[in-house]
């Protein structure tokens, strides 16, 4: 009987990580099989004032910073190419209690020639008072009709506006974001982790249901904004969702770029990873209303991808956990057993050791498994409350 009950558990564990790994993917395509992502049509400036610019509408672009001066005057040069009417577009740069010149080198990089026609707020604060309290304070002052929220060290393409304009002219759309790229990739393994989600995302938007953004740039309408709580650890999740549960779609569209400057070592990775998790099991908790059926497509791809994320570190265990027992009577699972043990001693002596694999296919695997163990940490410094929703840069915490 028990040993009927393990074979339960190994079997079951085995399908939930089998499905939200491989088995939700293939039922986005399948589902989406047939269905075109149509794009819109944007407007092309070309840099040019024309009479169709005061149909754009009016634009907030904050930027929240804490300790940002290696990356901070190539974002504002960044930000001067945008292409986008000066009136319609307010820049807001909000120094988190900076304690490295950020501010001083921001009000320099807007006396070069290409950047003194921005219209440009350097706001700073005296104590780091984190990254929620920055965005409900900035976006609540915000009179603009579109709020832009972008990370100091990625780079925007240079349409990203006028894309998001051309998206938030259909009434029923209330947030559009892009694609993350990184400009030197950390690893085989992280490239591969996220052209994975710019898959899933791209057919999540062509469902209309796309859950969750990056918070290297992303738009919203303004008026339905409503505030993070300030507990809040991921806030790019939150915030969209928010919005979703208003009945308004959520896009992707990769034609938008955001590319990341900066290249994080293999602990700030993990210790990032950590972090995400910890907010990844707050999200599912907070919003497991979205698991009501009257939430279709959205419930759906809640369930698949962001609920069942937190805890797979749980069904790892618990396959883990019935392949000891089962491996006293059965030799195959003596050898899944080994398999297994294998996979995570050989990551944890990597992880210690702060290098990866050499071999590009063992890179992939390091980095997924790596991942997970990110997660169960995360997931425990959460339970036990160690997790802060206090938003910092730098070099442990994202």
């Amino acid at each position: 009987m028990i040993e009927w009950l393990a074979l339960i558990i190994f079997f079951m564990a085995g399908m939930v990580i089998v499905y939200h790994h491989i088995g939700y993917p293939l039922a986005l395509k399948l589902l989406t099989q047939g269905l075109e992502n149509t794009l819109p049509n944007f407007y092309h400036r070309h840099y040019q004032i024309t009479p169709l610019d005061h149909m754009l509408p009016s634009i907030s672009l904050i930027i929240p910073a804490y300790n940002e001066a290696g990356t901070i005057q190539e974002k504002i040069r960044n930000i001067a190419t945008l292409d986008y009417p000066d009136y319609k577009l307010k820049v807001i740069l909000v120094c988190d209690g900076c304690t490295d010149g950020t501010a001083q080198l921001a009000k320099e990089a807007l006396t070069e020639p290409e950047c003194n026609h921005l219209n440009l707020t350097v706001v700073e604060k005296p104590e780091n008072v984190g990254k929620v309290a920055v965005l409900n304070e900035a976006i609540n002052l915000s009179r603009c009709s579109v709020v832009a929220l972008s990370d100091v060290s990625s780079l925007l393409s240079n349409d990203s506006l006028l894309i998001v304009a051309a998206h938030l002219s259909n009434e029923n759309t209330g947030v559009i974001c892009g694609s993350y790229h990184f400009l030197q990739s950390l690893s085989v393994g992280e490239q591969a982790y996220w052209q994975y989600q710019r898959s899933i995302k791209t057919r999540e938007s062509t469902l209309g249901a796309t859950l969750g953004v990056h918070g290297a740039f992303y738009a919203f309408r303004r008026e339905l904004f409503d505030l993070i709580p300030a507990d809040t650890i991921n806030d790019d999740f939150t915030l969209p969702i928010q919005i979703t549960m208003k009945g308004y779609r959520c896009l992707y569209d990769p034609r938008i770029i955001a590319m990341e400057l900066e290249q994080a070592c293999n602990e700030m990775d993990f210790q990032r990873r950590k972090r995400i998790a910890a907010g990844n099991i707050q999200q599912a908790v907070r919003h497991a209303g979205l698991l009501h059926p009257k939430f279709g497509k959205i419930a759906f791809n809640f369930f698949s991808g962001k609920f069942l994320r937190p805890f797979m570190p749980l069904f790892l265990f618990m396959v883990l956990a019935s392949s000891v027992f089962l491996s006293l009577s059965y030799s195959t699972f003596q050898i899944i057993l080994f398999i297994q043990l294998g996979i995570y001693i050989t990551t944890v002596f990597y992880i210690c050791h702060r290098s990866q694999p050499d071999h590009k296919k063992l890179r992939v695997l390091f980095y997924l498994v790596s991942g997970h163990m990110a997660m169960a940490i995360g997931l425990i410094n959460y339970l036990s409350g160690q997790t802060k929703g206090q938003w910092k840069r730098v070099t442990t915490e994202t």
